[in-house]
């Protein structure tokens, strides 16, 4: 797995942060995408099983149908930003595949609809608050949003230089 040049991710503290992972599949596939999202979790210790099981299987997912649905033999090449603000969960998958033609829908398809697929985008809506794509010069660009509950959001977005998870004032 590659990252953006942050380096040892022992360096982000705090409750919020920011990663960006580049993954070029094949030889990546979705374990990369469980070991970044290991990461959130292991650095926001505050995020209970809910909200960790929500964000996680929406973000796998979406992943898993990204690679599975590339074309051919394409190498794709993908960039993905997982990010904690002081009210959500986001995560921001882009592709270089082709375009798609997302089938939204706010609600699970009949069981005959859906013998092998047609099930991952309508969990992906049902588990998150915003789920949302659009197709730029780049490629697909993917965007997942989860809201955090009252009593796990944070009066600010970036992660401070105390090295806890602890909320407190800021370094003086």
């Amino acid at each position: 797995m590659q990252t953006d040049g942050a380096g040892d991710i022992s360096g982000i503290h705090g409750p919020a942060w920011e990663r960006t992972v580049l993954l070029r599949v094949p030889p990546n596939d979705v374990d990369e995408v469980h070991e970044s999202i290991d990461d959130l979790w292991h650095l926001n210790a505050d995020l209970g099983d809910g909200e960790r099981i929500r964000f996680e299987t929406a973000m796998v997912e979406l992943a898993g149908n990204v690679i599975d649905h590339a074309e051919g033999d394409e190498r794709l090449l993908c960039e993905l930003t997982l990010r904690r603000t002081s009210t959500s969960l986001e995560a921001v998958l882009s592709d270089s595949s082709a375009e798609v033609h997302v089938p939204f829908r706010a609600v699970m398809p009949d069981p005959e609809e859906m013998a092998e697929s047609g099930r991952g985008i309508a969990m992906i809506e049902l588990l998150m608050d915003d789920f949302s794509y659009e197709r730029d010069s780049h490629g697909n660009k993917w965007r997942l949003v989860m809201r955090l509950p009252a009593a796990l959001q944070r009066d600010h977005h970036v992660a401070d230089s105390r090295g806890g998870d602890e909320p407190g004032p800021a370094p003086a």
